[in-house]
């Protein structure tokens, strides 16, 4: 069965002495791997075509329980520039990394397709200064539409206010609600009122003009803390990307 598609590389693997299995994010075939043999013998367009994060079509050629072969592929966009940025690349490996853990492979996936694309066009786009915050809220956008966003503004069992962040619940939650059985020496994270409102105006905001918030360095910092916390718990690990970041920090 022939397989044509748009694709962007979200990873690829080494098989053998010169062969890649390749992990594409898909709109009409969502998280999908296919087997390319021999790009790494030559440097060739086809084995460009394959470099994390490039846009191309792409034909693939098999059963997809089976792996198909990636017989054609050719590129739209190379996002060259962000793979040669130290900080976009390690910050937009922090998103492929999320989407690989969380979304089943598979299903479609047009609306992440759709943004993911959006994101790095963006990204490539936008001037040093702002980008610090931009990387934060394509992390935040992209939780809220698998469904993996933490809940901040409330308690998420009765709505009461709280500023309170439990990891283990996702959700903020009020003393009343966080003292039920199970809650009691749960550890829990102190939210600023600054980070609440810039992470709602993160997920409400247009991705397109969300480079007019300008948050201050310490929110960045409080909320990138938390959401590593979410996460943390979410996937029983700590993301790579993540520690190459606060090695990135650390050394500004």
């Amino acid at each position: 069965m022939l397989i044509r598609t748009e694709g962007i590389v979200l990873k690829t693997t080494k098989y053998g002495e010169a062969d890649l299995i390749v992990t594409y994010l898909t709109p009409d075939k969502g998280i999908t791997r296919g087997f390319a043999k021999s790009p790494r013998k030559t440097k060739s367009r086809f084995g460009s075509s394959l470099e994390p994060l490039t846009h191309a079509k792409v034909s693939l050629m098999g059963k997809e329980q089976s792996m198909p072969t990636i017989t054609q592929s050719d590129i739209i966009n190379s996002f060259h520039d962000i793979r040669e940025s130290y900080r976009d690349f390690v910050n937009v490996s922090k998103l492929v990394e999320i989407m690989v853990s969380l979304i089943p492979a598979h299903l479609p996936q047009r609306k992440m397709f759709s943004y993911f694309l959006s994101i790095l066009q963006f990204i490539q786009s936008m001037n040093e200064e702002a980008k610090d915050a931009l990387h934060l809220i394509s992390q935040i956008r992209l939780l809220a539409i698998i469904g993996y966003a933490p809940k901040l503004n409330g308690c998420g069992r009765c709505g009461a206010e709280s500023l309170d962040f439990y990891p283990d619940s996702g959700t903020t939650l009020c003393r009343k609600c966080a003292l039920q059985p199970g809650h009691e020496s749960k550890p829990f994270i102190r939210v600023n009122n600054k980070v609440v409102h810039f992470y709602a105006h993160s997920i409400e905001w247009p991705i397109a003009i969300s480079n007019r918030l300008k948050p201050h360095t310490d929110t960045i910092s409080e909320l990138t803390a938390i959401l590593d916390h979410h996460l943390n718990y979410l996937l029983s690990k700590k993301l790579h990307s993540s520690k190459f970041l606060t090695g990135a920090h650390q050394a500004k």
